[in-house]
């Protein structure tokens, strides 16, 4: 399954599209033809306002593909993490109806009155190392959210953060977005983002770290809600990290989940069943669906996945497990990307929309 929809009576339709290449003689042929395809299914599908594209060589890809993106009226986004499959690249895309499209000194931004909703891709950092460069990432983020009257604290409410080399230059990421979050109010007693950290490269080979964003401008107070699930897994700052396990926003038609790249971990922030993928996958869908339980969901309101592995040859595996569970009818794609720990054999992401909606609130759209 490669596309789903959330129907709303009463706001915006949104789309949720992922698909991986098929193998072919060259690079630009195999991403022609993922993208015919993706243009394909998606028409008629609102508007395109996320695209990310997963490359499994980017450093060279990246200009062979850029001018074929260039009539795409997006946030499009170029990370460097192949697909598992042994395919050249994966494509995952959010589309939605209605809105007006704007562009300015903030970047790319989409109106749906009362909200205003703007994702962001990676930016050419300034300083050196994993710590300067995750400082640049979120003064640019902010920078951007000044235009428009926001904040990182306030408005933000999903980063992805690609580290080049995880296991020498993550904890420098870590340090610094610890240290920025502080400085900005944001601590175990008030409220961290969701968030994935994972393995990815951008273009440019000195770029250690680079960050994709998403900020909803215009929601009002009780439309946040960060999800937690401590019976199945702790509170990142317990082993040191600040995000938040997931976020849900409530509108008055519909609630959406972000939930963060989630892991096989334990109420105590260790590793459960080291070197079994088979078994780290099984807990790692339990660890999402409890989140998604907590908060009157279930699995089968997610829209879409990411699952990245730190060793390709544990795809099938982590494949035939994730085909006895829901997540075999959710759009998702499979990618070569090691965790923060290198322990941790898989990890998965998940979007979710249901209809639980809150009419104090305004519907999206």
């Amino acid at each position: 399954m490669n596309h789903a929809t959330y129907h709303s009576s009463a706001g915006a339709d949104e789309h949720y599209f992922s698909l991986t290449s098929q193998p072919d003689r060259t690079f630009a042929a195999e991403a022609e033809t993922l993208l015919t395809r993706y243009a394909d299914i998606s028409q008629g599908c609102g508007n395109t306002l996320t695209l990310r594209l997963h490359l499994s060589d980017i450093a060279n890809q990246a200009a062979i593909i850029r001018p074929m993106l260039r009539h795409m009226d997006a946030c499009i986004s170029l990370i460097g993490q192949p697909p598992a499959s042994g395919a050249r690249l994966a494509l995952e895309a959010w589309h939605l109806d209605g809105g007006r499209r704007t562009e300015g000194t903030h970047g790319l931004a989409f109106a749906f009155s009362p909200y205003t909703i703007l994702p962001t891709a990676a930016s050419e950092p300034n300083r050196q190392g994993s710590h300067g460069q995750t400082l640049d990432a979120f003064d640019c983020l902010q920078k951007n959210l000044d235009h428009l009257g926001g904040c990182v604290e306030r408005d933000t409410v999903r980063t992805w953060l690609y580290c080049r080399d995880i296991d020498n230059n993550y904890a420098g990421l870590v340090e610094a977005r610890n240290a920025w979050f502080a400085r900005h109010g944001m601590t175990p007693d008030t409220h961290f983002i969701a968030s994935t950290g994972i393995e990815g490269q951008q273009e440019t080979p000195s770029a250690l770290v680079g960050m994709d964003t998403l900020s909803i401008l215009g929601l009002q107070r009780g439309q946040i809600a960060y999800m937690q699930a401590p019976d199945n897994l702790s509170a990142t700052h317990h082993y040191g990290v600040a995000f938040e396990r997931g976020t849900r926003i409530t509108y008055g038609d519909r609630s959406a989940f972000y939930i963060s790249g989630t892991a096989s971990i334990d109420p105590g922030g260790r590793i459960v069943h080291p070197g079994n993928v088979a078994l780290q996958t099984v807990r790692t869908v339990a660890n999402i669906r409890a989140l998604m339980e907590r908060q009157g969901a279930t699995l089968d309101d997610l829209k879409q996945a990411v699952v990245y592995l730190r060793d390709t040859a544990d795809a099938p595996i982590v494949a035939a497990e994730l085909a006895a569970t829901p997540f075999a009818n959710i759009p998702h794609i499979m990618l070569k990307a090691p965790v923060c720990r290198p322990g941790w054999l898989v990890e998965i992401e998940a979007i979710g929309i249901s209809a639980q909606g809150d009419p104090r609130f305004s519907p999206l759209a």
